[in-house]
């Protein structure tokens, strides 16, 4: 699974409906991704059986995605945090402040021209560190970083789509206009 490069970072709004089902907006462009990072936590059971193991349990519970890019708009980040801007583009973080959910998609460069194609299907942003620094004799960059949770979906407790395939194919070349859904799905 080694990659080569990053880039396209999107997200699209999670809007949940009648009985919690989860719909998505447009995506569209978040900003130019430096790194991602992306963990889970997943809960194991063993039960043990005449003297030795007789079944292992595993089950995805959540994950958490740190996303460094190189730079995210204001008015990016109050959508991202529930936070509220007025007409002079003046973004007020506050303690009423409720983060919705966003669906997080990206592409990794693997060898041979061929992308991984990532969706995180529910994530929420948590309110980031800042640094700031002064200027020196030197030129240092500071890029923001934004990490959020992500968790299965009400709909089919899925958490992720995830594609291997050249930009020219037909599951990759629309892969950022609309959030991936499964098809006719098999286990693999």
């Amino acid at each position: 699974m080694a990659t080569i490069g990053l880039r396209d970072l999107y997200i699209a709004k999670v809007t949940e409906g009648e009985g919690g089902v989860e719909t998505y907006g447009t995506p569209r462009r978040l900003a130019k991704a430096i790194t991602v990072e992306m963990t889970t936590e997943v809960a194991e059971a063993t039960l043990y059986a005449d003297d030795g193991v007789d079944q292992i349990e595993k089950e995805f519970v959540k994950g958490e995605i740190s996303i460094n890019a190189n730079d995210i708009a204001n008015e990016d980040a109050a959508e991202l945090l529930g936070q509220q801007q007025d007409d002079d583009m003046v973004v007020y973080a506050g303690e009423g402040d409720d983060p919705p959910y966003f669906a997080v998609g990206f592409r990794a460069r693997k060898s041979g021209g061929k992308y991984r194609y990532i969706w995180l299907y529910k994530t929420k942003f948590k309110i980031p560190d800042e640094t700031f620094e002064t200027k020196g004799d030197s030129i240092n960059f500071s890029t923001p970083t934004i990490v959020g949770e992500f968790i299965k979906r009400n709909k089919d407790e899925k958490w992720k789509a995830d594609y291997v395939g050249v930009p020219t194919d037909a599951v990759a070349s629309k892969w950022f206009t609309e959030v991936r859904e499964p098809n006719n799905t098999t286990a693999a």
